[in-house]
């Protein structure tokens, strides 16, 4: 019994001890414990890695972006300098199927990386997903790449329980290509006289510049950026974005201003704006919504406009603006005698707004349009007749003639940036001219404002005296033609290199087949027992039909100065480049 009771004692002892407990706590949790710091460590670790194969993948999206004509080559350079040396590298074929460097098809690496290249389009109306796509071949149009890189985790601990996973990352980086562009024709003289009725008709001012005015503002050219850090000024919209600046309403006046003040275009185009602010500056002048003259599209900032460096021919800056103020206007020009062979000369004038209102000028990527107006003529020309006509029928012929010339458009398809670096830029444009149809023909003037429905015609009269009737009529036509290619190297728009797009539907001059088409009619008044008053020679409508296919040269240059003060032609239409970027390449997505 005593023995019993000692061994009791002994275990209520031991049960009210606490010396060990912490000892035997440890050694029942350390092997857990062990565990749980086993695969923390192996998480901490797989963590690192995807954060690093994250970051090259970005860098590889970076630099391949950069260099697009060989994106393979570029990222094997990025993934080698960062100690990856044994990596798959393919691209995405235009059956969509991967296209592995020659030997890594069958490689057994643990690394690879699939490369897409592809479309990106940063507008705020595409979901960010759909913004990037891929782009077969290879088109200049492409300016972004996927970089799709996979590799094998790294297990320390745990890899006898639980498989190295998989680290899959993406990276999109993509470059901001941007040209500026424009549509019209070449501006390379101007008749003081045509040029002042034509600005003070479209502004409703008194215009009277010099032929050295004019000359001056022909050769001036100005930054956009000047241009457009002077309209805000003027405009008191310092703090605003150039979205706000292009939708402000202006004035050619406003226009002129401002170029008067902006440093660079010479102090005699200086001088000549200022002249031209004052003059077509009266209250009342018409104004149009900047974006008509120029567009960026996007929300195209400073640096972007300073990196494609546009510069703008001031005067065609000028022209452009007065036509736009002009619009829906009907513009009456009495010119005179304007050209040697014309007797005299009046002008209606009415112009349309372009679709969409294009405008004349742009800063944009692939898809952007710029546009010139739709413009209808009514012109009016008296020439002399054939001496040998003038006794019977007066010494004059008049020639109603109506031109409808529809808009011409120049669309920027692709900016292609073949080694990333400037000397390497190629823009790629899809141009053409406008219908032109051509009418000896009646016209009521205050019909032809309304673009929405043709305007009616009715058979010219030619001649009237007071017994003899001569009326004609002709038509001409520049029918559509498909858009023509145009392709502008850096070195061509440095040089400042115009070209053209033209319509082969005419060998000669629009005049000269609108009068190879003259059909005439002589009618003459019948007096007592319906004989007539007088007798005409019998080569009376050769005789005609000859003076006035003679005046076809005359009258084709005053179409062409009218026109030409315009910013258009019959037939054709000249596209610039005025500046392009590659933009650096940034990780979009």
């Amino acid at each position: 019994m005593p023995a019993l009771s000692g061994t009791r004692l002994l275990l209520r002892r031991f049960a009210r001890a606490t010396g060990g407990n912490f000892a035997m706590m440890t050694a029942t949790v350390t092997p857990m414990a062990l565990a749980l710091a086993a695969f923390a460590v192996d998480a901490g670790s797989l963590y690192l890695e995807k954060r690093r194969a994250q970051s090259l993948a970005d860098l590889a999206a970076i630099t391949v972006a950069a260099k697009l004509h060989d994106p393979v080559e570029a990222a094997r350079l990025v993934f080698a300098d960062n100690g990856v040396h044994h990596i798959a590298l393919g691209t995405i074929g235009d059956d969509g199927k991967v296209r592995w460097r020659p030997g890594d098809e069958v490689a057994s690496v643990a690394e690879s990386a699939v490369l897409t290249r592809g479309r990106y389009l940063s507008a705020l109306t595409i979901p960010p997903a759909e913004r990037f796509t891929r782009a077969p071949g290879e088109g200049g149009d492409v300016n972004a790449v996927k970089v799709t890189y996979r590799k094998t985790g790294t297990r320390y601990f745990a890899a006898s329980i639980i498989p190295p996973p998989q680290i899959v990352v993406e990276a999109t980086a993509a470059t901001d290509r941007k040209a500026a562009f424009s549509v019209g024709s070449r501006l390379l003289e101007l008749k003081d006289g045509i040029a002042n009725a034509l600005l003070g008709g479209l502004t409703g001012s008194t215009v009277s510049l010099t032929v050295m005015d004019y000359e001056a503002l022909l050769g001036a050219r100005v930054s956009l950026l000047s241009f457009l850090d002077g309209l805000a000024t003027e405009l008191d919209l310092t703090a605003g974005s150039y979205d706000e600046v292009l939708d402000a309403e202006v004035s050619l006046g406003q226009v002129a201003k401002v170029l008067s003040k902006t440093p660079g275009i010479g102090g005699r185009a200086q001088t000549a704006s200022q002249t031209l602010a004052t003059q077509a500056g009266a209250p009342g002048s018409g104004t149009f919504p900047l974006s008509q003259l120029i567009g960026l599209s996007g929300s195209v900032a400073r640096a972007t406009i300073q990196q494609v460096g546009a510069e703008v021919d001031v005067m065609e800056l000028l022209s452009m603006s007065a036509i736009l103020a002009g619009q829906g206007r009907q513009v009456k020009l009495d010119l005179g005698a304007a050209l040697p062979g014309l007797l005299a000369v009046s002008v209606d004038l009415a112009i349309g707004e372009p679709p969409q209102k294009s405008p004349w000028f742009a800063i944009g990527s692939s898809g952007e349009v710029v546009r010139t107006a739709q413009t209808r003529l009514r012109v009016v020309v008296d020439i002399g007749n054939n001496p040998l006509l003038t006794g019977l029928l007066g010494a004059r012929i008049r020639l109603p003639l109506y031109l409808e010339l529809a808009y011409a458009e120049a669309k920027l398809d692709a900016i292609s940036c073949l080694t990333g670096r400037r000397d390497s830029i190629k823009v790629a444009i899809d141009a053409r001219p406008g219908i032109a149809n051509l009418y000896l023909a009646e016209v009521d003037p205050s019909k032809i404002v309304n673009f929405a429905n043709p305007a009616p015609r009715s058979p010219a009269k030619l001649i009237q005296v007071t017994a003899v009737n001569v009326t004609g009529q002709a038509q001409a036509e520049i029918g559509a033609i498909n858009y023509k290619r145009l392709n502008f190297t850096m070195s061509d728009i440095d040089g400042r290199k115009v070209r053209q797009v033209s319509t082969g539907t005419i060998a000669t001059s629009l005049t000269e087949s609108l009068f190879s088409s003259l059909s005439l009619e002589i009618s003459v008044g019948l007096g007592f027992l319906n004989i007539p008053l007088i007798t005409l020679p019998p080569n009376t409508t050769a005789l005609l039909a000859g003076t006035i296919r003679a005046a076809a040269g005359p009258v084709d240059m005053l179409l062409g100065e009218v026109l030409k003060m315009l910013g258009l032609s019959l037939g054709q239409a000249d596209i610039r480049v005025h500046g392009a970027t590659c933009g650096r390449a940034v990780l979009v997505q």
